[in-house]
């Protein structure tokens, strides 16, 4: 919701009165207009707000939201508090500005025996590593204590299960049924460490990867970055493994500017920015999170184009990385940090292909990306039958994952460029 001074509806609801920057006065020009009107049926929810906030003469953007039951609060500025802040707080709240508390820190959440909730999530993840490691990876497929270990992680986290928890355990669940042993030693190694910060001294370190796995909590302050006037292609989507009572879409977009890949993750049934895939967002205002790459976006503020303009194409190939080493070094990187949580995503442009044996993409100095049919093979047999057909190859959009120490991309796009001709797959 933004409030527009301009608009014919905020100018009759003020009735020619004086529109000045005052909470009082928006919220009596809101309660005029919904006089004499029906209610929306059953309520409405409001969970995200935007507002235009005027201090001493200085204007923000300030974003009230609900997170997993927490509120958060971002000003435009790049701070969680402050007089902005404040202000937007009061507004949302209904609080006479002269009532108010002296300006200071804002009041956070005490932490309602979070060590406790806390250890008691660490020792549940003990229980699935020692549940795992007696029946090895073989013998998880089919445990009862393994079926029991996981269960028991979720109902000793925070509900509704976090997007980070439950995307490690729809990937365990899943190496485990695949009989992929170091993929599981690798969930189960993030895992481990999740437990040894869960339990240890608060540190930097640990505070963000209790943050990647459980979002924010009481007591907790978010790490967000804001992004504002950007020009964001989407590349590619897929419905992801999560818990059994709940699957998760993520959405793969290219920063035209930078080329960095963002992820925008969405429950099912929860809302998210609208459109098909391929699209073009230019967006006026986001959120980025810390944590794995590629770092979870939030948009607040967006326009969508479902036709991409052949600039944004060309762009696309020109931030491609064309550096396949440094693809590598970063991917180790990224699994190093988050063993448990890292899903590398890239667009790279190769400077030859190969199909020998194999669909083999090269960089100008000759190290190597397979192209991956295990996952995906629709689209990995459309890729090598435009191939085939003699199309030039523009770019490549895919997850990265390694087999047997060799690093390999699973295409979700891939762009060509024959006689004027672009296709996304």
């Amino acid at each position: 919701v933004r409030f527009d001074s301009s608009s014919s509806v905020f100018r009759k609801a003020c009735d020619g009165r004086d529109t000045g920057v005052s909470a009082h006065r928006l919220r009596d020009a809101a309660h005029r207009y919904l006089e004499g009107r029906e209610p929306v049926p059953e309520g409405g929810d409001v969970r995200r707000v935007t507002m235009d906030v005027d201090v001493d003469g200085r204007v923000e953007m300030v974003t009230l939201s609900l997170r997993e039951g927490e509120l958060q609060c971002v000003c435009s500025d790049g701070n969680v508090e402050g007089p902005h802040v404040r202000a937007a707080l009061e507004f949302a709240a209904g609080t006479d500005p002269s009532e108010s508390q002296p300006s200071g820190r804002l009041p956070t959440h005490t932490r309602r025996e979070e060590t406790a909730l806390e250890g008691e999530l660490a020792d549940a993840l003990d229980d699935l590593l020692t549940a795992v490691t007696r029946v090895g990876v073989d013998g998880a497929r089919n445990a009862p204590s393994v079926d029991e270990a996981l269960q028991r992680v979720v109902g000793e986290a925070p509900e509704p299960t976090p997007l980070g928890l439950g995307r490690f355990i729809g990937r365990l669940k899943h190496e485990i049924a695949l009989g992929r042993a170091r993929r599981v030693a690798r969930m189960l190694d993030g895992a481990a460490r999740l437990a040894t910060a869960l339990r240890g001294a608060p540190t930097p370190t640990g505070a963000a990867r209790i943050r990647a796995w459980l979002g924010t909590h009481a007591g907790s302050q978010p790490e967000i970055q804001l992004l504002s006037d950007r020009l964001l292609v989407e590349v590619g989507r897929e419905w992801l493994a999560a818990t059994e009572r709940a699957s998760l879409e993520r959405r793969y977009m290219v920063d035209l500017h930078s080329g960095k890949v963002y992820r925008e993750d969405r429950p099912r049934n929860a809302s998210a920015s609208s459109g098909a895939c391929p699209r073009q967002i230019a967006v006026g205002l986001a959120e980025v999170e810390a944590g794995p790459e590629p770092q979870r976006l939030r948009v607040l503020q967006y326009e969508v184009q479902p036709d991409i303009p052949t600039q944004s194409w060309d762009r696309l190939k020109q931030v491609a990385d064309r550096d396949f080493a440094s693809v590598t070094q970063d991917y180790r990187g990224s699994i190093k940090n988050y063993p448990a949580l890292s899903e590398p995503f890239v667009v790279v442009s190769p400077y030859r292909v190969e199909r020998n044996g194999g669909l083999m993409t090269f960089d100008l100095e000759g190290h190597v990306l397979g192209i991956s049919r295990s996952d995906r093979r629709g689209v990995a047999d459309a890729f090598q039958g435009m191939l085939q057909d003699g199309a030039e190859l523009s770019w490549v959009a895919g997850r990265l994952t390694d087999t047997s120490g060799h690093l390999r991309i699973s295409p979700f796009a891939f762009g060509t460029h024959k006689e004027g001709y672009r296709r996304l797959r």
